[in-house]
């Protein structure tokens, strides 16, 4: 197997060891041009490089967490390090097994809904239009009962 082909499985499946140096982060936000504005635990913010390795097979977006090496006092310039990892949450779970993860709050999930609605009833009733996407860049136009009364006079 080429290395091209075995690098993206290394990314998803491998969990990154936290080496001597490295630190957890929250991403912020994208400024452009591969850089990520970044916050550790205790608050610090860090401007950050997404590697060209990375560049094309993970997308950093806001809320990712990632593994960040700080770049070393002398070469340092307004960006303050590079990203060596893209967690995911089997990632973070992991560490959180391990008891190395340093965030307290919690990862958000996509079924907390379905399963606050859920009581013990089956399948067949819970399966509605609530889980379908809702595209929130058109504009929905809702006629009232008002409006067709006096369309009908």
């Amino acid at each position: 197997m080429s290395r091209r082909k075995q690098v993206p499985t290394d990314i998803l499946t491998e969990v990154p060891e936290l080496e001597e140096g490295q630190r957890f982060a929250r991403v912020l936000g994208t400024r452009g041009k591969n850089v990520h504005d970044v916050q550790f635990s205790d608050g610090d913010e860090l401007l950050v490089n997404l590697p060209p390795k990375f560049r094309s097979l993970v997308w950093v977006k806001r809320g990712s967490y990632v593994i960040i090496q700080p770049a070393d006092e002398d070469d340092r310039t307004k960006v303050g390090g590079d990203i060596t990892a893209v967690l995911f949450p089997d990632h973070i779970k992991q560490y959180k097994q391990e008891g190395i993860w340093p965030f307290e709050d919690p990862l958000p999930t996509l079924n907390t809904t379905k399963d606050d609605d859920d009581d013990g009833e089956s399948g067949d009733e819970s399966d509605g239009d609530d889980d379908l996407f809702v595209n929130n860049n058109r504009v929905v136009i809702e006629e009232s009962d008002s409006e067709s009364d006096s369309d009908e006079e």
